[in-house]
């Protein structure tokens, strides 16, 4: 689903659509930012960290990388939020990186953004699949990790 209308409360030098993409049978719904009078923006895609949804303040983070000139994809993991996964809440590591390798081919294949300049963020959970999406894509322009959730249960013993 597409929309070129700003969505209420999307900011008004940016448009907002809501998208999906597809995740194996089922898919995660997302927000595409596009900036105003940019021709062919860089691209970053984002979600958040542990269960959190892109409604918990990402269109903030999203607003200021728009300012600076780069469109935003925005998504749900698609057992969280506005999505079509079940069971509803799962957490899953490896279902989350699919998600995360879907987000990014899915940025990579949007019109009129420049492809070959995809940029990665993620905070704490998210900010962990990033750097673990990096290492297996070198195609990525940049990773940005923000407080990253690295070594899991390790980290609690030490």
């Amino acid at each position: 689903m597409r929309s070129d209308e700003p969505e209420p409360g999307a900011p008004a030098d940016a448009r907002r659509s809501d998208v999906t993409f597809p995740v194996g049978r089922d898919s995660c719904a997302a927000w595409l930012y596009r900036p105003e009078n940019v021709e062919r923006p860089p691209v970053i895609v984002m979600a958040h960290g542990f269960g959190a949804t892109r409604t918990l303040r990402l269109d903030a983070y999203a607003q200021r990388f728009v300012d600076a000139g780069y469109a935003v994809l925005v998504f749900d993991y698609r057992h969280f939020g506005d999505r079509t996964g079940q069971p509803r809440e799962l957490l899953s590591l490896s279902r989350q990186r699919q998600d995360w390798q879907a987000a990014i081919a899915y940025a990579r294949a949007l019109p009129g953004v420049d492809t070959g300049r995809v940029v990665a963020w993620g905070s704490s959970l998210s900010g962990g699949h990033v750097l673990h999406a990096a290492a297996h894509d070198q195609d990525l322009a940049a990773v940005i990790a923000q407080v990253p959730h690295v070594a899991g249960p390790h980290a609690t013993t030490n």
